[in-house]
């Protein structure tokens, strides 16, 4: 059985609403203390399918899809903002069933959106954010042409040039990726893209924007990760009261499905600090 039927067959479903009332699914497994994850882009919370089985029995996940994903809903006007007060709903949530404080991971955009809930949420006890990228420069001419691609119906273009130029993956990978089983989910999500590389670009951090957290926080980041996210990741840092960056010599910015063992030990040992 793979990871991802693993962790789905297990898993429960409940639904939050968020500020603006778009409803939000939220999938529950394992057994511990509570963990939200908050997926990034392209992908909806299945993404942590292995690292959900490695945290499966000593924490319990509650993967949200974010709005545009999944089993969500998703609004006109988007902002990044109603991202943030989707997170601090679910964690608001997670609290009020669970009864204690909680921690938070969050992935690439979805830990931009984990910071943003983070500063508006209670009870939030520690955060993990892996390589958020609020304020990440895209090469000249690269949204505008996943736009024009997303409006001709040409989704693997947009995918692509995301995973090219973007993430740096070789076009041989890119080929593996287009054979494998979660290509069409990917394609599914093309119209979300450009959208979020829009508020990633346009990100300005005001000085106290991040004052409100308050949980201990640690970013991991690969070595091998394309240099614009390492750049975006100490600016997140540093944006974030005595938050400290931790390496993963070797890894880069997919580390939770390359190595989602190593990954999970570095969440269990930091929330349990």
């Amino acid at each position: 059985m793979s990871h991802l039927r693993a962790a789905e067959g297990r898993a429960t479903r409940f639904d939050v609403r968020s500020t603006d009332g778009t409803p939000l699914a939220v999938w529950v497994d394992g057994d511990g203390p509570p963990l939200v994850m908050v997926h990034g882009s392209l992908r909806d919370h299945t993404t942590f399918g292995p690292l959900v089985d490695e945290l499966h029995a000593d924490v319990t996940t509650f993967a949200m899809d974010r709005r545009g994903f999944g089993a969500s809903g998703d609004t006109p006007g988007y902002a990044i903002e109603r991202d943030f007060e989707d997170v601090a709903a679910v964690v608001d949530a997670v609290v009020a069933r669970t009864g204690g404080t909680v921690a938070v991971w969050g992935h690439s955009y979805g830990a931009n959106c984990a910071m943003g809930g983070a500063a508006l949420a209670r009870n939030v006890d520690h955060l993990v954010l892996y390589e958020p990228s609020l304020g990440m420069v895209y090469p000249a001419g690269l949204i505008d042409a996943i736009e024009e691609a997303v409006a001709a119906g040409d989704m693997e273009t947009a995918i692509r040039a995301i995973l090219v130029e973007i993430l740096e993956l070789t076009e041989e990978e890119c080929d593996t990726m287009r054979s494998g089983p979660q290509w069409p989910a990917l394609l599914a999500a093309a119209p979300t893209v450009s959208r979020e590389c829009r508020a990633e670009e346009s990100w300005v951090y005001r000085p106290g924007r991040f004052d409100g957290i308050a949980a201990p926080t640690l970013l991991p980041a690969g070595t091998e990760s394309p240099s614009r996210l390492n750049e975006a990741t100490h600016r997140a840092a540093g944006a974030i009261p005595d938050a400290r960056i931790q390496m993963l010599e070797g890894h880069a910015h997919m580390a939770h499905k390359t190595d989602p063992a190593m990954v999970a030990t570095v969440i269990g040992r930091f929330i349990r600090s």
